[in-house]
């Protein structure tokens, strides 16, 4: 028996839902390990962009690093100059925690 087109959608509906709700957990959980991949790389509430860049673990956690910087920035966690950080070219630039 056919179901109906507004059931159809409200079944599409709850699937994106939990699909944006999966992602979004992701990003928080990324964006909480960075605050700490930071302290721990820098020894305190700032790192130069390279050693970051370059740690193995920051390497293997992170499926796009300059990604969660910039999303990091952009809610305020985090700062650092320019809007985009580049590997070899921003190496010496500060990503520092912001202060709540």
């Amino acid at each position: 028996m056919p179901t109906s087109p507004t059931a159809d959608s409200g079944i599409n509906q709850s699937k994106s839902a939990d699909v944006v709700n999966e992602q979004e957990i992701r990003i928080n959980e990324e964006l909480e390990q960075l605050v700490v991949d930071i302290r721990r790389i820098g020894g305190g509430d700032e790192v130069k962009f390279g050693a970051l860049f370059d740690d193995d673990a920051v390497a293997n956690y992170y499926e796009a690093l300059v990604g969660t910087l910039k999303c990091a920035k952009k809610r305020g966690i985090i700062e650092f100059k320019g809007q985009m950080l580049l590997k070899g070219v921003h190496d010496d630039v500060i990503v520092s925690i912001k202060k709540s």
